[in-house]
Parts: C-alpha cells; structure tokens; sequence
C-alpha cells in the first residue's frame, strides 16, 4: 500500500489530509488514524475498496515547536494490517 499525507498548521490545530492507495490484488476494509495518540477516525469500508482518501480539517493543536505524530493504520479483509507513521514540529 502507498500512503500519502499533508498538513498544513492553522489558526486552530492543523489540517491533515491523508490518502491510501492498495497495491497489485490488495484491498483496504478498515483505516485508522490517530493524531499524537488521539483517534481521529476509525472507518470500516464496505466493500474493501482499493482506495481511501479523508480530510481532517482543524484537528489537534498547533504551537511553536510542538511535535506530533500522525500515524495511519489500514487493514486488509483479512486483518492483515500496515501502518505509516509522519512525525513532524511546527515551526515558530
């Protein structure tokens, strides 16, 4: 699977827009995406799709030099899972 991700700090929070896209005969049926160990989704598809995409809009805090965590976990029918981490501070 490829995963994609964005951010972008606001006046609130941050705004993350993450994107999966399966490989060869790969399906995705389940993503999950927590933001410095705090959920922010948790979506089942059905059916398994080969392609997940979702913004998040204004999420978390943002300040200088506060660091966080964005990590993204999808799952196969089977419950195979992969996970894709980014880690990144905000500047001053």
């Amino acid at each position: 699977m490829k995963f994609s991700t964005k951010h972008q700090r606001v006046i609130t929070g941050n705004d993350i827009v993450i994107g999966i896209e399966a490989e060869g005969e790969e399906l995705i049926s389940r993503v999950t995406t927590t933001l410095d160990e705090f959920e922010l989704g948790s979506d089942q598809l059905e059916p398994a799709s080969v392609s997940y995409e979702r913004e998040f809009p204004r999420v978390g805090s943002a300040g200088p030099q506060m660091e966080h965590e964005l990590k993204i976990t999808a799952a196969n029918p089977d419950g195979k899972t992969k996970v894709a981490v980014r880690k990144w501070t905000d500047s001053v």
